[in-house]
Order: C-alpha cells, then structure tokens, then sequence
C-alpha cells in the first residue's frame, strides 16, 4: 500500500491529524515570511544602485475596490513591492528613485503609498491622484536614506482585467522652484469674519482642535471659535466668540496656540495669551474649545516686553527615557500629568528669553535667555517644538543672515544656527517642522523681495534645497511668511505677495508704492525640492499700498496688519491660514482710485485708497492633496 493511499484509507481523525500537520506547517512558513512578500508583485523585489538601470514589475492582486490603505486586504485589493536602495545618501546626491505605476483605462484607479523599511514603516512618499491613469511619487534619499522601501499599491477601483504595471528608475533632480501638482492643485476658501467680530485684527493666530474640528482664532482681544459645514460647498463658517475673561481686558500682544500636531500625545488644548508692558502675560487655556477657560501664570518671571509667543510639544528625553534638563512634570489643576511642555518666550531691552510650564500651562519657571543682540536681533517667530521635543525659534537677523535658536534639553540651553547666503528681513520668520523632524524655513529674503523657503534635515545645522517660491507668481515683494508642515515630505508656506517691485513695497509712505497684495499658498510634496504656488485670494487684494515693517513709526494705512500672519492644518492635512484683510469694500476691491495726499483722486491706487482696516480672515484648503498621507478617499 502507498503511503499517499494508506493516508487517504484512514479513518478521519487522521486525516484531521494530517491537516493539523499542514495548517501548522504553513503557519510556522508565514510566522518567519515577511508579510510584504506574501501578498507581493511578480517579481516580489528588485534593488536600485544610484547608476542602476530601471526596475520593473506588474500587479498581481485580483483587485476590485478598497476605500483606503488601511482598510484593503493584501492579495486581494492591495499588493506590495519591496524595491533596496543601495549606496549612502550622499551617492544619491542630486539623484531620485522614482516610482511610477501606469494603466490603461482611466475608468480604474490606483494609489500608492511607499513604506520605509516594512509596511508598518513611516510614509515617506505617496500618489492618490484619481482621474488618470498613472501616478508617480519620488523616494529621495538625501530625505529618507537608503535601504528597504515597500510600494503598497491599492486598487481603489480597478480589477486585474486593466492589471497596473511599475517601475523604479533613477531621476536626476534639477533646482527647480514651482512644478505643476500632482493631480489638482490645491484650491482655497476665504472666509471673513462677520459684523460685530474680528475687527481690529492684526497679527492674528490660529489653531485647529483635531478632535472636533473646531479653529479657535485670535486678534487683539477677542478669542473666536469658528465651525466649518462642509455639507455645502463653500463650507458654511459659524463664527463665536469665546473670550476669556481674563484674556479680553487689555493687551499689548496677542497670541493663541492649540496643543495639536503628528505626535500621538497631542491634546488640543488651546492656549490664550495677553501680554502687558509690565512683563506680564494674561493667559487662559481650554479644554473644551471656550466653553471654559483656566487663568494660569502666564509667563515666566523675569520675561520680555514685546512680542511673545507660546507653543509645546512632546520632551525631550534621554536614551533611558528620562527627561533632559532634569524636567520633572508635575499635576494640573485636573490632578492629571499634562504629556507635553509648554514654552513661553518673549524679547526684552538686548536679550529674547524663554519660560518652560510643566503642569500644562498653569505655572511657568523663571525665564532664560535665549540669545542676545550680539548674536541676534530683529522680532523673532513663534515657537515650533519637534516630535523629538527639539525646541525651535526663528529669528530675522543674525550676522545679517536668517537664524534660528535651537534647544534639545528642554530649554535650557540654547544654541544659534543660521541659513548661509540668505538676508535679514522685516517680515517675522516662520519654520514648520515634519513628522520625522525636517525644517522648514520661510522667510523674505533681499531686502523683502522674494519668499524663500529652505529646509533642514540635521536642526538646522545645513540646508539643502533653498526655493524662491514666488518665482512662478512673479512675486516681486513678500510680507509675513508663515509655515506648517504634516508628513516629514510635505510643507505649506502662507504669504502676502506683490507683483510690484520696489524697496517701498514693505515701507513707511503711504503714497510711495502703488503695488496691491494678495494671500499665496506654496506646497511642497517631494521635501521642499519643488513647489507649487497658488494665489489664495485673486480678484480680492488684502492690501493697497505698502505694509509697513517699523511698528509704530507706521503711518495707518500701512500699519494695520501689524507684524505677522499665521498658518495651521488640521487632522485632515487640510491647510489654513488667518490673515488681517485691509481691503475689504468694493471699491478697495475694484481698485478705484478714492484719495491721495490731499484728500482727492491723484491718480494713483496705492496707500491711500487702501481701507485702512484689519478684518479677521481665514483662509482654508477646499481641494487638492492636504500634508497628511491619505487614510480616505473623499
């Protein structure tokens, strides 16, 4: 008898016992089998050397329709490819693998995302365009390094009757400064505060509470919640007034931040500070987007004058997981250790300094010097802290180049770094910082002329890929760069720019430039190497004539937006940006020449028909692809 025939004469328990053997045999196979080369392309894998000729492979999977990356089954509607970069970052200087998925019909759809090191791995590139027929993301190493990188390709309504096919070859990168998006460019809504809100107000903040949505929004003395309905297109824009007591009675400077970032700690408490000349700072903080508010200490002791700002974000810790600078946390008033640090900072006569809370904002130690005017002067920008807790300050002006305080031991100490060939400026610098901890830095650059951004990947130590990206706008003068970053490749810089030149365009006269301003978005996908540019606001200026940069030798017309904008996202990647309209009538709007020197028409649309108001706006993303990696295709 044949043991194939001795087996299948048995009575069933040993068939059973036969099948036992065979599913804990396959089971021990998948236990030590890479989940990526289960459900893998044919062929599975291929390796890519910086010289290396292009790598080629076809989908496998039956495919049919899966809503999103985290909701496909691998092997049915979502396979995977497993591409090895070989050689250092350094051998991929100036060099790109690039990714690139092709099929027939553009009746079916496809989306990729591409894993460093397993397909549990960071997103360091993705592609989810729709209505086409092709999609293409680029892996830079000089950006997430060499080694395994897995293409997770979803079929999000294609079968394998229209089967994908992909490749990986190498690019060479040029210094490019726009580039047209990757399926539709980004599309943006304005929407104003009503009558009776938001006037009077320059130098407005904004922050986005990730758990429902809600942007909280400050300007002067008012705090203001805003609610978006996006069952209408435009979305509907409810705005309330949510004001602390204690933060509405006076103040020398407003300032707002919500405790929400990509960090998995992130709270979404929204802090609320006034500050006075005495070296003081009214602040409140909530929980519950203004329905209650919290007074706290407000600032450290001994801190600045002017210009504050507040911002927080995870500690930094030691390789034992204690934290560094000997922080120790300590309850809130809920009893409750608050996960993140929260920073206070503000300038005084000669020195910017510093305030780190520990409880959540309810009290703040004593204030420490940051830099001095040896090494620094100018207004600085707001707080950014890194997923790391790596703690960062922009600052205008540091041996006539852009600069940066940096501290990585929670503030205690603290270390200047600057961007070479770059200038001073009168606008606030703002940096954005990704998920895995890249910079990005905006900035007005030659004397105010042009938006640079420049992008770190070692704190600010180097700097690659520094883009003017108001060059495919002909952006001629820049004012109030202000930056947000999602995913360690994606970034957003909002700003106010003219396509009229001239030194006067950020000046004192209100008669001596004749330029209008506008809000412009700038994306990046691919980690600050190319841009796309969009103008936020066309047909609707928000300035006539110039912006002034010089505080109170400001004449009104040009003073009214005060010193800066501000930029967030929310938990969509969706971007906003809250500005200080000064033309916000019709014929403001329209260009009509009102005024000049004298009281009467002079010919000229320039400073004095300007409205010589600050309205509260928002400005937030309608369409296009957010900084977020896309969970779900709306």
């Amino acid at each position: 008898m044949s043991t194939n025939n001795y087996f299948n004469n048995q009575p069933n328990r040993n068939n059973h016992f036969v099948k036992k053997v065979a599913n804990l045999i396959f089971a021990v196979a998948l236990l030590f089998t890479p989940l990526s080369s289960l459900y893998a392309a044919s062929p599975a894998s291929g390796t890519l050397s910086p010289t290396g000729a292009e790598v080629k492979w076809v989908g496998t999977a039956p495919g049919g329709a899966s809503e999103s990356e985290g909701t496909c089954v691998d092997g049915v509607n979502c396979d995977v490819f497993t591409i090895t970069l070989t050689g250092t970052p350094a051998d991929w200087t100036g060099k790109v693998a690039r990714v690139n998925l092709s099929w027939l019909l553009l009746a079916n759809d496809y989306d990729m995302y591409i894993h460093k090191d397993t397909l549990d791995g960071p997103i360091v590139a993705d592609s989810a365009s729709g209505t086409t027929n092709k999609e293409s993301a680029d892996i830079d190493p000089a950006l997430a390094g060499t080694g395994t990188f897995v293409v997770h390709v979803v079929y999000f309504a294609a079968t394998a009757a229209d089967q994908y096919s992909g490749s990986v070859s190498v690019q060479s990168t040029t210094p490019t400064t726009s580039i047209t998006a990757k399926g539709p460019a980004p599309t943006y809504n304005v929407f104003q505060s009503p009558a009776g809100m938001g006037n009077d107000a320059g130098e407005p903040t904004l922050g986005v509470n990730w758990n429902t949505g809600s942007v909280m929004f400050i300007a002067i003395l008012e705090t203001l919640r805003v609610t978006f309905d996006d069952s209408t297109t435009p979305a509907k824009a409810t705005w309330t007034n949510v004001s602390a007591p204690t933060t509405s009675i006076d103040s020398f400077d407003p300032i707002l931040f919500t405790d929400s970032d990509v960090s998995t700690s992130r709270t979404n408490r929204t802090f609320v500070s006034q500050l006075l000349p005495s070296k003081v700072s009214l602040m409140a903080f909530t929980d519950d987007d203004g329905a209650t508010w919290t007074p706290s200490q407000g600032s450290g002791i001994n801190s600045g004058v002017d210009h504050q700002t507040v911002g927080g974000g995870p500690y930094a810790k030691n390789a034992d997981g204690t934290l560094k600078g000997a922080a120790i946390q300590r309850p809130g008033v809920d009893g409750k250790i608050y996960p993140h640090a929260i920073y206070y900072a503000s300038q005084d006569i000669g020195l910017a300094q510093i305030a780190r809370s520990d409880d959540g904002g309810v009290t703040f130690g004593a204030a420490i010097p940051m830099y001095n005017l040896t090494q620094c002067n100018g207004l600085h920008g707001h707080i950014k802290v890194a997923t790391d807790g790596t703690v960062y300050i922009p600052i205008p002006n540091c041996g006539g180049n852009q600069g940066l305080a940096v501290s990585e031991d929670n503030g205690i100490t603290w270390e200047v770094r600057t961007i070479p060939n770059s200038t001073d400026s009168a606008s606030d610098p703002s940096l954005g910082i990704g998920a895995n901890g890249t910079i990005y830095y905006g900035y007005a650059d030659k004397g105010d002329s042009m938006p640079k951004v420049a992008v770190s990947r070692d704190k600010g130590r180097t700097w690659t890929y520094i883009r003017d990206v108001g060059a495919s706008q002909n952006i001629k003068n820049v004012a109030f760069p202000a930056v947000v970053a999602g995913d360690d490749n994606k970034a957003a810089v909002f700003f106010l720019g003219s396509t009229t030149g001239g030194a006067a365009g950020v000046g004192q006269d209100l008669g001596g430039f004749d330029g209008s301003w506008y809000g412009f978005f700038s994306v990046t996908y691919d980690g600050g190497n190319s841009w796309v540019t969009v103008n936020a606001t066309p047909g609707d200026p928000v300035q006539r004539g110039p912006i002034c940069g010089q505080g109170t030798l400001c004449a009104r017309g040009t003073r009214k937006l005060l010193d800066f904008n501000d930029a967030t996202m929310d938990a969509q990647g969706r971007v906003l940006a809250a500005f200080a309209d000064g033309c916000i009538t019709q014929a403001c709007i329209e260009g009509v020449d009102r005024s000049g020197p004298a009281g009467t028409p002079d010919g000229r649309v320039d400073g004095y028909d300007n409205d010589k108001d600050d309205k509260g706006t928002i400005i937030r993303q309608s369409g296009g692809k957010g900084l977020l990696s896309v969970k779900k295709k709306k």
